[in-house]
């Protein structure tokens, strides 16, 4: 029975593990929050770049300039930005402006502290940042001043995992880091391989120590039977 009990113990530690992986504060994937450290001089806003082809279905010649937000605002005071600035027409390597170029993007939104770019986004049709990663790749960022013209642009993005921050995307100097919200997969799969790996195991250790259990009854009862006679 000791060795039932350890089993059921390692289980329970099992789904112990993969609680908290699940059981974490949900971010909107399709809500993008925006940082920036070592922006270059005169840098008013950081737009986020995609390769988005010209021919896809979700690329529109020019959506809505940024707009300069108050705390907890939800719009703002537009900045001059025109279809025909630098950061519009911009196409570098098949890049182009997220905000201004995807039929689906919100308006992007500059607040104080970091800027926050919402796409529309449905369970009927999908289309937040992990589908833009998925169909279009590696992001770029654009630091961008008050007029469009681009003062420089990041290297592709990295991608990082946290619980503790929501979706989004934080510049240092040249270099892109799209944060993704959870646990990275590697370590989902390993719980649920952990996980499965248990549940397999459990009915045949189970069968096994119970089968252990009645060999040694057994002749303990015939020795009593035996004592009676």
């Amino acid at each position: 029975m000791k060795k039932l009990y350890a089993l059921l113990t390692a289980a329970l530690m099992t789904f112990t593990l993969a609680i908290p992986a699940a059981a974490v504060k949900h971010y909107d994937p399709a809500v993008g929050h925006i940082t920036t450290d070592g922006a270059p001089e005169g840098t008013v806003y950081t737009d986020i770049l995609v390769k988005l082809p010209t021919d896809d279905d979700n690329y529109t010649d020019f959506t809505q300039p940024p707009e300069v937000c108050a705390e907890g605002a939800e719009s703002g005071h537009p900045i001059d930005i025109s279809a025909e600035s630098e950061i519009a027409r911009y196409s570098e390597n098949g890049y182009v402006s997220l905000s201004l170029h995807h039929k689906k993007a919100g308006t992007l939104c500059i607040y104080p502290d970091e800027e926050v770019l919402k796409m529309s986004s449905s369970s009927s049709a999908s289309c937040d940042l992990i589908d833009l990663s998925i169909a279009y790749g590696a992001f770029k960022a654009a630091y961008v001043d008050g007029s469009g013209n681009i003062l420089g642009v990041t290297s592709p993005s990295d991608t990082e995992y946290s619980r503790d921050t929501p979706y989004g995307f934080h510049t240092d100097g040249s270099s892109l880091t799209f944060q993704r919200h959870g646990a990275h997969p590697r370590t989902i799969s390993l719980i649920v391989a952990g996980t499965t790996l248990v549940l397999i195991s459990l009915p045949l250790i189970t069968g096994y120590v119970l089968s252990k259990r009645k060999k040694r009854i057994k002749p303990a009862a015939n020795a009593s039977e035996g004592t009676k006679k």
